[in-house]
């Protein structure tokens, strides 16, 4: 199964026809819509970096994690978190005597966990942010019967 994540379009489509509206907006100190203060750490290093869009390529969808019968932040994630395999190198943040982000150290790092989800806020840290729990979820049941029959399931972002 490929499903493809047309990011400029703003638009998911999945075998040719069904679609569903997308965004990937970043709060970033590079566009100016994210606070010194706020920083944000690379999984899985931990290491200071300032978010950004998901990454364009082919990845896999790894796993569907499903929010409901947890204790989660339902305004973050909505009701299920699609995974996937994508990763791109970030550049890492020095931090003032404050934790605030002060300058980039020259170096990089892996930076991982991107996802597909439902968010409240109309941006994410990098991940691809569908426009409502409802397509979330008719998307995650989707992608978990193909994953059961052993599909691959592809993401190519664009």
């Amino acid at each position: 199964m490929l499903i493809i994540a047309d990011r400029p379009r703003g638009m998911l489509t999945l075998h040719k026809e069904v679609c569903f509206p997308i965004s990937n907006s970043v709060r970033s100190l590079r566009e100016g819509t994210r606070k010194k203060s706020e920083v944000v750490l690379s999984i899985p290093h931990s290491l200071p970096y300032d978010p950004k869009p998901f990454p364009p390529g082919l990845w896999r969808i790894t796993d569907i994690e499903w929010q409901k019968d947890k204790s989660f932040d339902f305004d973050t994630y909505g009701t299920v978190k699609i995974r996937t395999n994508a990763w791109q190198w970030v550049e890492v943040w020095e931090l003032d005597e404050d934790s605030d982000y002060l300058r980039p150290r020259g170096d990089e790092v892996k930076d991982m966990g991107y996802l597909l989800h439902w968010s409240a806020s109309k941006t994410t840290l990098g991940c691809i942010r569908l426009s409502n729990t409802a397509n979330a979820e008719i998307l995650a049941k989707i992608i978990e019967k193909a994953l059961e029959r052993g599909e691959k399931v592809e993401l190519e972002v664009i």
